[in-house]
């Protein structure tokens, strides 16, 4: 209900706003084009909206509220100018302003030199661009703040994660490299990031050739201006919260430059406490008998991690830089837990097991990178990433379990442990080459990727005060994985308003996995080609329709290919799955924009789809596995309206409303099974700027029922709610997640023809209460640290 109040509240006041006309001329009265008319708050000079001049030199800005406004119009050639304060009352559907002039510069040729201001915003063929340098936004603004005003960007600050066009998971990046640091460092560290910094945000909503075929998310990519100030600066955040446990966090960034040396780092902390529930249910027939198993677990736990990063960049000359990376977390993940477990027989209390169990994960991590980019001239760049990548994973698992008949009475006892150790080496080297001929861009590049692990799990048992070891889960597992890659793509213009850009990308993988007594458990060789294609047409100045095709590739994470066992009771186990193939999607999309207004229409075809945590149930033993599978496809179509709105100077929202149609194919026990579902996702987001330096945001989302894996999720969603108060270099901020609980996952399966019958329950966090202060330190008018990443980003993606 909470939620269609918000998305009704998007018509309020609407009746109230007027529209804003004008005509830009030169002093001899002759209509001039492309100027950049940027509507500002008379209050603090604040951008609420751009626009450029059409060939008659007129422009619009429509749907805008009462208050009192000003005008900044620039264009190359001509000075700067600004109107005189003007006032919308909302009884006036249009405002005309009638004429405003443009004085030419006063240079002499032999001295100019004419510098163009780009629009702010910019519909290129694969992405849409802000241009935020030289604007009004730059100032006293945050980085975060640029992009909660980007076309269809949703910044949720309370769960600290970031959508473009409705889908989560997006890729940030800075200066074109991939940054793998966790969703809630991204939000603290952009909004930490003084916007006078940058000089434009890119939305990527179809990567190009140049990026790995791996994954198919968006990537929002911010690029930071060339800023010769010295000095130092960078942010720092302390938060405590509590939801079922405490929710203490941390986090530190520097930046700092000395002529032609940049040093930048971070380091952030967190630690939770939490309380899970989890209940499971299946019901298995075998001729005449039905088992029923019902399983709940309380697990008391708690989740540790430290994040260190440190960074350096050297200015060779000025058309050379060189820097080097180095970077290490530490996650320790650990809990105690108590499973029973109640099995009936034709509706019969038959056993029951109580398992007590003790678990710690703990993941090691350290990188190093090195780095080279060279400007050969100005229509030619190449640069060269080498990376080496170390993880180590420790998990030691210890079982006590109670057998207990019908009645209650104790059987027997008997304890076992389980321990996992793999440790991982990448390593990464590629280097990449654009140059322009003529009117084209051409871009290539080559990658090559070397993975090891080893893999080594043991299981024992304890029999008569000895520990045995049970080698029906006992083996030690080895793999090694090449993957070269080179690409080539170009961009042309064959009219001003069409652009066409196109690229292939091939990538060879050889993968290996065996252990001593299975060595040739996979074994594979192959080789996909990986095409993309762009056409965009800019209908006129406020419209824009593009075309997109491309086909990806998802591999495997290494945690999924591991081998590994996981008991949730003695008949119930988690497994690793080494036979697991990667999946090649195809994807067809369409987008329209209107101003801020964005429709897409996708469609994706995926074979060889990830089917995570499916079960396989023996109906004889009552055993069942779960563990990732392949399907045979998962063909889905979606559609998005993504609906921004400005109600007035104090409150602004973004809408988006998606549906999906999802059609799975998928093999369960040497039978077909084809499942067919449609869903749909409201969420919306409510910004409120109150007085005294007060801010407040109002989120929320919901979504019907939808696919996970093979199972079914019912309808879930969740409110969320956050209050911010600004004071000097710092600010505080309230944070309530989750305001009504209701953010819990409840799945089934109920396919009895497959006799295949189960459900699943869980709430992974619940309601948290969070304060948090940050605080700024040192020069705002900094260029920011290139805070790049690596050539490696694709493969820690793997481990992660």
């Amino acid at each position: 209900m909470c939620l269609i109040i918000l998305l009704l509240s998007t018509y309020v006041q609407l009746i109230a706003q007027s529209t804003i006309t004008g005509t830009v001329q030169n002093t001899s009265n002759q209509s001039i084009d492309l100027v950049n008319v940027l509507l500002l708050k008379a209050k603090d000079s604040a951008l609420l909206k751009g626009s450029i001049t059409t060939k008659n030199g007129s422009y619009k800005f429509e749907n805008i509220s009462t208050g009192q406004y000003l005008l900044q119009l620039s264009s190359a050639g001509f000075e700067e100018t600004y109107t005189n304060i003007f006032e919308v009352n909302g009884l006036e559907k249009e405002i005309k302003l009638g004429i405003q002039q443009l004085k030419e510069l006063n240079v002499t040729l032999s001295s100019v030199t004419v510098t163009g201001k780009k629009p702010l915003f910019e519909q290129k063929i694969d992405r849409m661009v802000i241009n935020v340098q030289n604007n009004i936004t730059a100032a006293g603004g945050s980085a975060l703040e640029v992009l909660e005003k980007s076309p269809g960007v949703v910044v949720n600050r309370q769960n600290n994660s970031i959508a473009i066009t409705g889908k989560e998971g997006v890729v940030v990046m800075v200066n074109g490299k991939v940054s793998n640091m966790a969703a809630s460092a991204i939000v603290q560290l952009l909004e930490g990031m003084n916007a006078g910094s940058i000089e434009r945000i890119e939305l990527i909503t179809t990567p190009p050739s140049n990026f790995d075929a791996e994954g198919n998310a968006g990537f929002i990519n911010i690029v930071f201006k060339n800023n010769p100030n010295q000095g130092l600066n960078g942010s720092y955040s302390l938060t405590m919260g509590y939801g079922r446990g405490t929710t203490p966090a941390a986090n530190i960034n520097f930046n700092y430059r000395q002529n032609k040396l940049n040093l930048f780092g971070s380091y952030s902390f967190m630690r939770l406490d939490f309380i899970q529930d989890f209940y499971l249910y299946r019901s298995v027939s075998n001729r005449s008998d039905i088992r029923e198993t019902s399983i709940y677990s309380r697990r008391d736990g708690v989740i540790r991690n430290h994040n260190a990063r440190l960074g350096a960049d050297y200015q060779v000359s000025d058309k050379t830089v060189v820097g080097v990376v180095a970077g290490t977390y530490n996650n320790r993940w650990s809990m105690d837990a108590v499973n029973i477990s109640s099995m009936l027989l034709n509706k019969t209390k038959d056993t029951s097991v109580k398992v007590i169990n003790d678990e710690i994960n703990q993941w090691h991590n350290y990188m190093a990178n090195v780095n080279l980019q060279h400007n050969i001239s100005t229509k030619q760049r190449i640069s060269f990433d080498a990376d080496y990548l170390y993880y180590f994973d420790n998990n030691p698992t210890n079982y006590f379990n109670s057998y207990f008949n019908g009645s209650g009475n104790l059987l027997f006892n008997e304890q076992t442990r389980s321990g996992k150790k793999t440790p991982i080496h990448i390593w990464v080297g590629k280097g990449d080459y654009v140059t322009t001929i003529g009117k084209a861009e051409i871009e290539t590049g080559i990658k090559g990727t070397t993975s090891q692990f080893t893999n080594d799990v043991i299981v024992q048992d304890l029999e008569q005060n000895q520990w045995v070891t049970n080698y029906d889960y006992t083996a030690k597992y080895n793999l090694k994985e090449n993957i070269g890659a080179a690409y080539g793509s170009f961009q042309i213009n064959p009219t001003a308003k069409l652009t066409l850009k196109a690229g292939i990308r091939y990538e060879y993988t050889s993968s290996h996995l065996g252990s001593a007594n299975e060595p040739d458990l996979v074994n594979r060789k192959y080789g996909n080609f990986f095409p993309t294609f762009f056409l965009s047409n800019k209908i006129n100045d406020a419209s824009t329709i593009n075309f997109s095709f491309n086909r990806r590739i998802t591999r495997p994470t290494f945690n999924d290919m591991a081998p590994f066992i996981i008991f949730v009771d003695p008949n119930t186990f988690i497994s690793g799955n080494a036979a697991l193939r990667p999946a090649i999607s195809s994807t067809l999309k369409s987008d329209y924009s209107y101003k801020r207004l964005i429709f897409s229409l996708s469609y994706t075809d995926t074979k060889d789809a990830f089917s995570m945590f499916q079960p396989q149930i023996d109906s004889v033993t009552n055993r069942v596995i779960t563990s990732a599978e392949n399907m045979k496809g998962d063909k889905l179509a979606s559609a998005l309206i993504s609906l921004p709105v400005t109600i007035n100077n104090w409150w602004n929202m973004q809408n988006s409303i998606m549906g999906i149609w999802q059609q799975l194919d998928l093999v369960y026990l040497k039978e077909d099974v084809q499942i067919t579902q449609k869903y749909i996702r409201l969420s919306s987001s409510q910004n409120f700027i109150l007085p005294k330096d007060f801010s407040m945001q109002l989120s929320g989302f919901y979504q019907s029922s939808g696919f996970f894996g093979m199972g079914i999720m019912e309808p879930f969603g969740s409110l969320d709610f956050g209050i911010r108060k600004k004071v000097n270099n710092g600010s505080f901020s309230f944070n309530v997640s989750d305001v009504f609980n209701t953010n819990r996952w409840d799945n089934f399966i109920n396919l009895p023809e497959q006799n295949l019958i189960s459900t699943f329950q869980v709430q992974f966090f619940p309601r948290t209460f969070r304060l948090t202060y940050t605080r700024n330190f040192g020069k705002k008018d900094l260029k920011e640290g290139r805070n790049r990443t690596t050539g490696s980003e694709e493969e820690r993606q793997r481990v992660q």
